[in-house]
């Protein structure tokens, strides 16, 4: 045997003369054969000029010096071109792509191809940096999980699972915007199904909630304004806050409406009526009143509101007895208008208004309250300067040990002699946001 077995590198020979010729031959094919880097893959013609100690895998029909050695690795070296035929399992770096090759049945091919199984990671990431938090981490444009199809011996179907250790802990799948959370949908410290939504990271506001215990769908906001599917908003009132007995387009005299409730003393009376085809739009009926002009300019284009359903504009007269004392706004003020509703865990309300006179406090201690759609914290006031204002309420955003309770929708709290011009209420039993331009909800108990 003159030549080892895997590489065919020259083996001294006994009584071998010159054998440092021999060694330093065997020391030359190692330094070419291990830790190979090539130079080009199905390389076809020879550099020039060829620097010593590049390699390069040829292609099957090379041209000149490398002509008869087809799918050889060509090394240059002093004494010029020498060749080895690669065997099945060697490895060789390409410096052309800084990738890893694997020779095998006769052609180099890719060494992350022969990847099937990658087990027990640290970290893993695809086109960014992966961390200790975000173990996994993928930039990419699109993402794709395909069940494994019967003809390749899955069963067709698929899942994605996310795992939370305990029932205090959480599982969220979540949606963001510019790295900052807008969406969150999972089971949230609870084994509860909730989406919430938020528009800057920090304030979340629950979408719906479905109870793991009842399987019942809880919507804690409500629904708000026109939305396609659910049943049309209808008031609970029975004359729709027109404060009159008819049910037709047109209406005759004030009745103070019972179902809004005098506190310390104040008063109801009317305030002046919005005329069906007004002379102030061009009809040829009554003009109005100033403030019931400004009320319906708010609500409608001058041309719809022309025959809009007649109806009052009603006025609370403040007093003060000395009892539902709010000092949210650091002055005593005594609650004088409210809606007193029943079962009111679901109830919503509505309702335009306007300082005649005197500061109105309008308290959200118990109830959701939004003023012109933004929500109100603790408590506004509102002076004569801020016109005509909607309301909107919701009562208990919380649960309440007992549901079925009266409570105090729209709660309005002022002085003596101070003066609140209102019209229009509605009453909803359910938790719904109105949009400050709906206007007069008709009720199913009259026709408008």
């Amino acid at each position: 045997m003159t030549n080892t077995a895997k590489l065919g590198l020259p083996l001294i020979q006994p009584d071998q003369a010159l054998k440092h010729v021999t060694h330093n031959e065997a020391l030359n094919a190692l330094d070419l054969l291990c830790q190979i880097q090539l130079e080009q893959l199905d390389a076809t013609t020879p550099p020039d000029p060829a620097t010593v100690g590049k390699a390069y895998a040829l292609a099957d029909v090379p041209n000149g010096e490398w002509g008869d050695h087809g799918g050889e690795v060509a090394f240059y070296t002093d004494a010029g071109w020498r060749y080895a035929v690669p065997q099945d399992g060697w490895l060789a770096w390409n410096m052309n792509d800084q990738s890893l090759y694997l020779f095998e049945a006769g052609a180099w091919t890719s060494f992350l191809t022969r990847f099937d199984e990658l087990n027990n990671l640290n970290l893993l990431g695809l086109g960014a940096t992966a961390d200790s938090y975000n173990k996994l981490l993928a930039k990419t444009p699109s993402s794709l999980f395909s069940a494994e199809y019967p003809a390749d011996g899955g069963s067709g179907d698929t899942r994605v699972t996310l795992n939370k250790a305990a029932l205090g802990n959480a599982a969220i799948l979540a949606l963001q915007s510019n790295w900052s959370n807008r969406m969150e949908m999972g089971l949230l410290n609870d084994d509860d199904l909730t989406l919430r939504l938020s528009p800057d990271g920090s304030a979340w506001a629950t979408l719906f909630k479905g109870n793991a215990q009842t399987g019942q769908l809880e919507l804690p906001n409500g629904v708000a304004g026109e939305v396609q599917g659910v049943t049309q908003k209808a008031s609970i009132l029975p004359d729709s806050g027109r404060f009159a007995a008819e049910k037709t387009g047109t209406v005759t005299a004030f009745v103070a409406p019972s179902y809004l409730k005098n506190e310390n003393g104040s008063s109801f009376s009317s305030h002046a009526k919005f005329h069906y085809d007004s002379s102030t739009y061009g009809g040829a009926g009554t003009a109005l009143d100033t403030e019931v002009q400004a009320l319906a300019d708010l609500l409608r284009e001058s041309w719809a509101a022309r025959y809009h359903p007649e109806f009052w504009v009603a006025k609370c007269t403040a007093a003060s007895s000395g009892y539902y004392e709010n000092t949210q706004s650091g002055v005593s003020k005594y609650r004088q208008l409210a809606f007193d509703g029943l079962f009111g865990t679901r109830q919503s309300a509505s309702i335009y208004v306007k300082a005649k006179t005197g500061t109105w406090l309008l308290s959200a201690s118990e109830c959701d309250v939004q003023v012109d759609g933004v929500a109100v914290s603790g408590y506004q006031l509102l002076t004569a300067s801020d016109g005509w204002v909607h309301v909107g309420a919701q009562y208990a955003a919380a649960s309440r040990a007992a549901k079925h309770q009266f409570v105090d929708l729209l709660p309005f709290y002022a002085n003596s002699g101070d003066e609140l011009l209102f019209a229009l209420p509605s009453v909803f039993n359910d938790r719904i946001k109105i949009d400050p331009l709906e206007g007069l909800v008709p009720s199913i108990f009259s026709v408008s």
